[in-house]
């Protein structure tokens, strides 16, 4: 499983390498955590378009000994929910125990300060909602089908995306894999 996943890591940095760059900064509204090297091989991944992200999804929690230097930031709480819209307007909440309560409800007491935008490769900006600052740059790729598929609730499973924070020198800073949630 460990080759798969350093295959899809390659092709995400080659992607970061030939694309351009933005300042990411430290957010907690827009991170969060998974586990180091999560990757597919480029045959079983694509990149990200417009038509992929519009819905509710959940971050696939695994355990990990890897630590922050701030342990109490929200992105990396267990829990967490993301919300990209259709008139790409983007939210996230973020929880150390479950989220029971409906995603929907949930997100009508999140305040829209973030608009996002899928560039060709799979970039996805998101934006200040007043000042359209850039506040973050993801490579983004969409599992097309399960490379090895488990009873493993953190494995890569069909439909599932895998986002890799970029630095502001395109270096990649942090990986969350995403899995959409029930309509």
């Amino acid at each position: 499983m460990a080759r798969w996943q350093w295959a899809l890591l390659t092709a995400c940095c080659a992607m970061i390498l030939t694309s351009e760059s933005a300042e990411a900064t430290d957010r907690s509204h827009a991170k969060s955590l998974t586990r180091p090297g999560l990757t597919a091989p480029a045959s079983y991944s694509r990149s990200c378009t417009g038509e992929d992200l519009p819905g509710i999804w959940s971050l696939v929690t695994f355990d990990s000994s890897y630590r922050f230097k701030n342990p109490q930031a929200p992105y990396l709480f267990p829990y967490q929910l993301f919300h990209y819209s259709r008139e790409q307007g983007a939210k996230s909440a973020h929880s150390r125990t479950p989220i029971f309560e409906n995603s929907e409800r949930v997100f009508e007491a999140v305040p829209l300060d973030l608009t996002y935008r899928v560039e060709p490769g799979g970039r996805v900006v998101l934006k200040t909602k007043e000042q359209g600052a850039v506040v973050e740059v993801w490579s983004c790729s969409v599992v097309g089908h399960d490379p090895r598929a488990k009873d493993d609730r953190t494995a890569l499973r069909r439909g599932d995306v895998v986002m890799t924070l970029l630095g502001s020198h395109g270096q990649p800073l942090f990986v969350r894999h995403l899995r959409k949630s029930p309509a």
